[in-house]
């Protein structure tokens, strides 16, 4: 399960290094490919594109094993560790003259965080209940 928490403190530094770029679009990332690039750079996805990283993160979070006899909590927490994320990212762009904070940047990030780890957690029940998961 160790990697479940590097992907998750990779996704964080991989937000922050997107969010804190000069520029809002990504064509100018090297390491980009040219179809994501299409998607992200396209105005119409902009607030969109917040939460697609915070799916994937939020996903790892619930998958997560939970020790304790306190699982919604400890959900919640990881939930708000996500939206503390986004809000980190959103204001750090105060500081970047080319870029601007949003609320709904932090709005679509939560929204994309408690989705995934929605997900997350059932996909865990479910493979729990096939006992394809050992705790």
């Amino acid at each position: 399960m160790r990697i479940l928490y590097i992907f998750l403190f990779l996704g964080v530094a991989f937000v922050l290094y997107l969010s804190w770029q000069p520029n809002y679009d990504f064509k100018h990332l090297w390491f980009m490919p040219t179809w994501l690039t299409r998607w992200t750079d396209d105005h119409a996805n902009g607030n969109l594109r917040t939460a697609v990283p915070f799916v994937f993160m939020g996903f790892a979070g619930g998958i997560l094993p939970t020790p304790h006899h306190r699982p919604l909590y400890r959900w919640f927490v990881i939930w708000l560790i996500l939206v503390a994320v986004v809000i980190v990212a959103e204001a750090g762009q105060l500081l970047i003259p080319t870029r601007f904070f949003s609320f709904e940047d932090i709005g679509w990030g939560a929204t994309g965080a408690f989705a995934g780890l929605c997900t997350g957690v059932l996909t865990r029940f479910l493979l729990e209940k096939t006992r394809l998961l050992n705790k």
